[in-house]
């Protein structure tokens, strides 16, 4: 038998002095109340209520157990009430993971409004491109685009990024555009190698869902230097709309095989399985799932 339950029916039956009473108070039979006062006792090989055929009474070990059950009880009953408030406030530090390029132009913003509903509530930022371990770097809550490694997290989507075959029209002057996706091999690609297949790009177009291998004499692992690369000419890539519209939409790159579409990330709330989720990491979840709906809408072409 549970013995925290057997302390806690021995407490009621002493404050009772009634089998019967406790059962009907618990809803259980009475002789499932005398088992868990046997049980105890065993436990302890010592006596601790004395029975008769009116009354029962706790002996000396009896009241002396009892006192020491009630205050831990007691006891135990504060730290729940304190250690669940966690579960519930909007104060305390945050432990947050974001990717670096995405995270300055998308998250930092949305974290300053952040601050200003929940002013009491700390931030612990880390920024990076890699797949964090949550549990062993002690992150709460985890941003991450694309595909998930481990299965064993939690993922939430927030959002979406489309993506855009683009090359600068220096570099298409120079090596040509092409007109199919498997005309693709023939150029210099660049490609982001924090993706988890880095040189298969997947794409939509006529014939559905296609993909193609793709190489390069350039492999970079943050797309902010992805983008500088294609404006500077290196090569194509297939990039995130919201990292290359406005070089779009100032001419200095090109959108190519418009007919073929690299297929669309989901942007993930990642975080450990818990049987409760703190607060504070739905709050954040829920704030950046609406900023990213007025954002992100703002960087289509």
């Amino acid at each position: 038998m549970d013995v925290l339950t057997s302390m806690v029916i021995f407490c009621r039956v002493v404050e009772k002095g009634s089998f019967s009473a406790v059962a009907s108070e618990r809803d259980m039979s009475p002789s499932s109340v005398s088992k868990h006062i046997t049980a105890l006792e065993k436990r302890l090989g010592t006596q601790l209520l004395g029975r008769t055929t009116r009354q029962l009474n706790p002996t000396d070990a009896g009241c002396e157990y009892y006192n020491y059950c009630n205050q831990m009880l007691e006891e135990l009953s504060e730290v729940e009430a304190s250690v669940s408030r966690y579960q519930f406030e909007t104060s305390g530090t945050l432990h947050l993971s974001i990717p670096v390029t995405f995270g300055e132009l998308h998250i930092i913003p949305a974290l300053w409004m952040f601050h200003e509903k929940y002013p009491d509530m700390n931030i612990d930022l880390t920024m990076d491109d890699r797949e964090v371990d949550l549990v062993r770097e002690g992150v709460d809550l985890a941003i991450q685009i694309g595909p998930l490694a481990d299965s064993s997290m939690i993922a939430r989507k927030i959002g979406s990024t489309e993506r855009l075959f683009v090359a600068s029209p220096e570099y298409l002057a120079k090596h040509g555009e092409p007109e199919t996706p498997t005309e693709l091999k023939q150029h210099n690609c660049v490609v982001l190698s924090s993706m988890m297949a880095p040189g298969e790009w997947q794409y939509t177009g006529p014939k559905g869902k296609e993909k193609v291998q793709v190489s390069g004499n350039l492999t970079v692992n943050n797309p902010a230097a992805l983008r500088e690369a294609v404006l500077a000419g290196v090569g194509l890539a297939a990039a995130p709309v919201w990292l290359i519209h406005e070089g779009i939409q100032q001419g200095k790159l090109k959108v190519i095989l418009k007919d073929y579409v690299p297929i669309t990330l989901d942007i993930n709330a990642v975080y450990r399985k818990r049987l409760y989720v703190q607060q504070k990491v739905i709050l954040i979840i829920d704030h950046l799932r609406e900023t990213f709906k007025r954002t992100l809408k703002k960087t289509k072409v």
